[in-house]
């Protein structure tokens, strides 16, 4: 160090000393090419600290990396929407298998695999039954030529037919499963109330009306058959009648005013199938409104208790087999309201919750489907 730079170094001046001269040192080679860690990656002498110096980079970024999912533990994080059904499914009974939001359903009527729901009183809507949300099959058609749709009944014979009882004009309409226009007009100038609707596998169709506590039976070409029942006391005879379905061999009837389900003969008037009606033992109904069968071998009876907002299934010769749904089984937000409007397939019940604005879809669990969806 020469004397400037020592005065420089310490601020003042002093007296030079002479020093040995220090041997040379050999300075490095320019780094011009080395990277801003030091080392150049292309020299051969220096690649292996080079791969240990990217090493250290890279676990330095593991190491936060980690630390960072480490914080978040514990955290909550907001999941897409989740299906409103049962954790775990119980098998051998019901559980909630969907839930669709359907403005104001009312009657439905099942076919394979669709059913068909009357919306808001306007329209026929039918969807494909083993969806999770409602879909639309588009090849079904809109039904044209309704005003005021309130109930809702299948017939198949050489097709498939849908009923439906129009009360805007008080008529009861039949088409092709895949909708469109109406094949057939049927009217009755009696018909004050269309409380429920039936249909068998010849065609025939059955109408029941609360307010004259009568059920009729009607040929295929619309004409009356015969009164099938009326009001009275006793098996056989009706109070306050409302839903209707045909299992094959008698016509369920919802017998609302007696708190039970009729099966009635469909060949002669006021006489019950043998046995006692569904709800007439032990078991007590509470207004019943709403009846429906499996469609196959089975001929289970599916009850919508309306005065108790519950929903069981009984076995073809009335005995209780199982709750399909009750508040206590099935925990739902909001509770179904009164049900009265129920239809079956296969292993779903469809259950309208019509002040709720939905379909509460239960499903048997842990059993094959063998109840012959699609049959009549």
């Amino acid at each position: 160090m020469n004397d400037t730079n020592r005065m420089n170094s310490v601020g003042r001046t002093s007296t030079p000393t002479p020093t040995p001269t220090p041997a040379p040192v050999p300075t490095p080679a320019p780094v011009a090419n080395r990277t801003n860690a030091g080392i150049d990656p292309s020299s051969n002498e220096s690649s292996r600290l080079w791969a240990l110096t990217r090493f250290g980079l890279f676990g330095w970024f593991v190491a936060f990396a980690g630390a960072v999912l480490l914080t978040a533990c514990g955290q909550e994080f907001q999941l897409p929407p989740q299906p409103d059904a049962q954790d775990t499914a119980i098998a051998n009974t019901y559980n909630l298998a969907k839930i669709w939001d359907i403005s104001s359903p009312t009657a439905m009527a099942s076919q394979g695999a669709w059913v068909y729901v009357i919306e808001e009183e306007s329209r026929v809507v039918p969807y494909f039954t083993e969806q999770q949300r409602p879909i639309r099959p588009d090849f079904i058609a809109d039904f044209q030529g309704l005003t005021q749709p309130v109930r809702i009944a299948i017939a198949q014979r050489e097709s498939t037919y849908v009923y439906v009882a129009d009360a805007g004009d008080m008529t009861v309409k039949r088409y092709h499963f895949t909708g469109g226009s109406p094949r057939a007009v049927f009217s009755d100038s009696n018909w004050v109330e269309f409380s429920g609707l039936a249909a068998d596998q010849f065609l025939n169709f059955y109408v029941s009306d609360a307010t004259r506590d009568v059920v009729h039976k009607y040929n295929p070409d619309g004409t009356l058959d015969r009164l099938i029942s009326d009001l009275g006391s006793g098996f056989g005879f009706v109070t306050q009648p409302n839903g209707l379905f045909f299992n094959g061999n008698f016509l369920l009837t919802a017998d609302t005013g007696k708190n039970w389900v009729q099966r009635l003969r469909t060949d002669t008037t006021n006489v019950a199938a043998p046995g006692e009606p569904v709800g007439a033992g032990e078991f007590v109904l509470s207004s019943p409104e709403g009846v429906s069968t499996d469609r196959g071998d089975l001929r289970n009876i599916y009850v919508a208790d309306t005065g108790s907002d519950r929903v069981f299934k009984f076995d073809a010769n009335g005995s209780f087999v199982d709750s399909v749904y009750t508040a206590a089984k099935i925990e739902l937000d909001t509770p179904i309201d009164a049900p009265r409007h129920l239809a079956v397939s296969g292993v779903f019940v469809f259950v309208a919750d019509t002040e709720n604005n939905r379909i509460v879809g239960l499903e048997l669990a842990g059993v094959p489907d063998t109840s012959g969806v699609g049959q009549p």
